[in-house]
């Protein structure tokens, strides 16, 4: 990479540092191109350089949280099949992803501004948690049919999302132990299902 990528590459992470930690504090709605350019220090006209709309940098800002989400389930995911073993690391990862303060802090965001703006709920589902699904459905395609990896990716996708969504409502966060023994359960409760379909 020239010396003229690199900078514009570097130009490109400090806005989107900017915007996440903008859309994050204050809010979808709330967050304009004109406060952003103001923070950058620059012109207008090095944003929109680099992003042609409010949507685009928002993308942007989702595909930077859900690319280092992504990253972390399929390095638990790589060259796996299922095992209970491989269930139960693949579980605590993502819960472990799932309970990250800045996931937390999209995810709610999501949750609070998409009825608002449909387009960004869409965005996120899109390239978030659809790509996350994929790969556990390929996790379990390794053992079962595509109708049966489809229901278990369904059931542990569920239990844990549920499990971070419970526990944010809480006065604190549950300890590492006590997440530990979530999954395990849900691990005991996948495999019990697992040796259904083996006996049927």
């Amino acid at each position: 990479m020239g010396k003229r990528e690199l900078n514009k590459a570097r130009k490109r992470a400090e806005i989107v540092d900017i915007a996440t930690r903008s859309f994050f504090e204050q809010g979808y709605a709330a967050t304009t191109m004109s406060a952003i350019a103001e923070e950058l220090g620059g012109s207008k006209a090095t944003l929109w350089a680099h992003f042609s709309s409010k949507e685009e940098l928002f993308a942007a800002v989702i595909d930077l949280q859900v690319g280092s989400f992504s990253r972390d389930i399929d390095e638990v995911l790589t060259s796996q099949t299922y095992s209970v073993p491989a269930l139960r690391r693949l579980c605590m990862r993502f819960l472990e992803c799932l309970m990250r303060d800045n996931a937390v802090r999209l995810f709610t965001l999501i949750l609070s501004e998409g009825e608002r703006f449909p387009e960004i709920r869409e965005m996120f589902s899109s390239r978030g948690p659809e790509r996350v699904r994929k790969c556990i459905v390929k996790f379990y395609a390794t053992q079962f049919n595509e109708t049966e990896a489809e229901r278990l990716m369904q059931m542990t996708v569920s239990a844990v999302s549920g499990y971070r969504s419970d526990v944010q409502l809480r006065p604190k966060r549950p300890t590492k132990a006590e997440q530990e023994d979530f999954v395990d359960c849900l691990v005991e409760l996948i495999a019990s299902r697992v040796n259904l379909i083996d006996e049927s």
